[in-house]
């Protein structure tokens, strides 16, 4: 009995894993393998049922808006080894398990693809997405800031998320704007004239 109990309790710890931490992702290792899974779930239909005994839900309403607004994600499905791909095509829980290791260890790269188009969009389209809406300026920033000192720091968010690790936590990106301008010329975008405004 105790020998039958291990692969049981190694596959309920998969399919819990599989569900907290990808559909909530908090970290860019997170947020890569919801991506991935959930492109390769569109693409091979057997994986997308394969994912559902999972608890794994593809793309669907908000979700699915999102994903397709943002430009050039489908090549992440490219850079997928093709030993990965050929058990994906199939189905099997291999493929599922080979793919989540290779989004969350190419995590940097898989997030370089979505943040510059995230940041950009429409607020109500990634308003109750987890992951995604850290990763969006407010629209009223992007209306108030000089557009040539937005480009500038969206520059360099998206080169730093080429490398950044797995576990790194997502930022909040708004967040993150209003201190990067309040230490590079004294001003926040909510409040001071000057600089940062058209």
């Amino acid at each position: 009995m105790k020998n039958n109990m291990k692969p049981i309790m190694e596959g309920w710890r998969r399919n819990t894993l599989l569900r907290e931490d990808i559909e909530n992702p908090k970290t860019w290792g997170e947020l890569s393998q919801k991506i991935a899974l959930t492109l390769a779930g569109e693409k091979w239909p057997r994986l997308g049922k394969s994912l559902l005994k999972f608890g794994f839900k593809v793309a669907t309403g908000a979700l699915k808006q999102v994903m397709d607004s943002v430009d050039d994600l489908e090549d992440v499905l490219d850079f997928i080894p093709d030993e990965i791909q050929a058990k994906l095509e199939q189905g099997t829980e291999e493929g599922i398990k080979g793919l989540s290791d290779f989004a969350r260890n190419n995590a940097g790269s898989i997030g370089a693809f979505l943040v510059d188009d995230i940041m950009g969009m429409d607020d109500s389209l990634t308003k109750n997405l987890a992951g995604f809406s850290a990763l969006n300026i407010e629209d009223e920033y992007e209306k108030l800031i000089n557009k040539d000192i937005l480009k500038k720091w969206a520059k360099n968010i998206i080169r730093n998320a080429k490398n950044v690790p797995p576990d790194e936590p997502l930022p909040d990106l708004n967040s993150k704007l209003e201190q990067d301008l309040q230490t590079a010329i004294g001003a926040h975008p909510d409040t001071d004239d000057g600089d940062i405004r058209r």
